[in-house]
């Protein structure tokens, strides 16, 4: 099916551009307007912003394999969402089976982090093994040679209640040394932090990734005790560390955020953490209304979709899926950016009113309309 949609403020992400312009989805890929083409529809996007479809570079998506993992289909399409990243459910020894299950069955795209824990994220009584003893590097890296474009990352978790902080360094420092022989990034979870952030993001490498940083679990957060943020992570990202909000149902801290962000600590990328607890409920709900809380935060409605869509195609190596230029893949999402009093709270009890949230009209994968609301089109 093939679709013409016209008069939209259209963001390119590649080009880093809004432009009011019609675009066509053609055999999948998007194309130039043709008044002669008899489409299978025409949409009217007049008000309402057209943008590639956004990439979710943190999710729990390994469903029936993970407990606290959630169904693509169902809190992807009607998001906006045509790409997820999972965040690392699986390790080693379970990566095959995610990989012939809930990839290869889903019509959302799914890429993953590989947890650095051979037995995966499996669920919440009991967390993974990652004493550095266990790591089973050969499998890890032989993983990545064979799924280069699948696996984008190597996850690990330097939490107080998953590492015991006696070895948290040696097993974040082995985690780096196995992800350099794998050729790959590292993506390292900090809520309630195992070890001071600064000194964690000491130890990483341009173009690693830490997520939950405005997390506020513990005495180790982004900020001091003056509630500045750390010099640390300002370094740390002058050197190319990228921060990943991922804001989760309790991996975040509202007032935390607004303090880092009011000091232009704004992040590279802003995730959901889409899990289980947290599926279309507060704190966390859905990407969508997740970004719009940046968006009253001072953020950019640019600065906000590249941190959803430029940022984390660069990171999982599409770049082509932030572009609407002829010819890139016709993943689209239209959205209406509707003025009304939004609520806010986070599980520390702090709350915040917004003014605006995003609401998706329309999707598109592949170009294919894969959700429409009901009043639109």
């Amino acid at each position: 099916m093939d679709f013409l949609i016209k008069n939209g403020n259209v963001y390119d992400g590649a080009a880093h551009r809004f432009e009011k312009r019609d675009i066509a989805l053609v055999k999948g890929r998007i194309a130039e307007p043709d008044p002669s083409y008899n489409y299978r529809l025409v949409v009217d996007a007049g008000g309402c912003i057209v943008a590639p479809g956004l990439i979710d570079y943190h999710v729990h998506c390994f469903q029936h394999g993970d407990e606290i993992a959630v169904s693509p289909e169902a809190t992807s399409f009607c998001c906006g969402i045509t790409t997820l990243v999972d965040g690392g459910s699986c390790g080693a020894g379970g990566y095959e089976l995610f990989r012939r299950t809930a990839m290869s069955t889903s019509s959302v795209r799914i890429l993953s982090y590989l947890l650095a824990a051979s037995g995966g994220q499996s669920n919440d009584r009991y967390p993974e093994n990652l004493d550095p003893r266990y790591f089973d590097e050969d499998k890890i890296v032989e993983l990545f040679a064979r799924y280069r474009s699948e696996l984008v990352g190597l996850k690990t978790r330097i939490s107080k209640n998953i590492i015991d902080p006696s070895i948290a360094e040696a097993s974040l420092a082995r985690t780096v040394e196995i992800a350099e022989k794998a050729e790959t990034r590292v993506i390292v979870h900090v809520t309630d932090c195992s070890m001071p952030l600064d000194k964690l993001a000491g130890m990483l490498r341009p173009g690693d990734v830490i997520c939950h940083i405005y997390q506020n679990r513990s005495e180790n957060t982004c900020l001091d005790a003056d509630g500045k943020v750390l010099d640390g992570l300002w370094a740390a990202r002058k050197r190319g560390v990228l921060f990943d909000a991922s804001n989760g149902r309790g991996n975040y801290d509202l007032n935390t955020c607004r303090a880092a962000l009011a000091q232009g600590f704004v992040p590279d990328v802003i995730s959901s953490d889409m899990n289980y607890s947290g599926s279309f409920l507060q704190p966390l709900h859905s990407l969508p209304r997740v970004l719009s809380k940046y968006l009253d935060f001072g953020m950019s409605l640019e600065q906000v979709l590249d941190a959803a869509v430029t940022r984390p195609a660069e990171l999982i190596g599409r770049p082509e899926l932030a572009s609407m230029a002829v010819g890139t893949p016709a993943d689209v999402a239209i959205f209406e950016l509707r003025k009304k009093p939004v609520s806010y709270f986070d599980v520390n009890g702090n709350t915040f009113d917004g003014t605006q949230v995003l609401v998706p009209m329309m999707t598109f994968k592949d170009g294919e309309c894969m959700y429409c609301q009901a009043d639109f089109a």
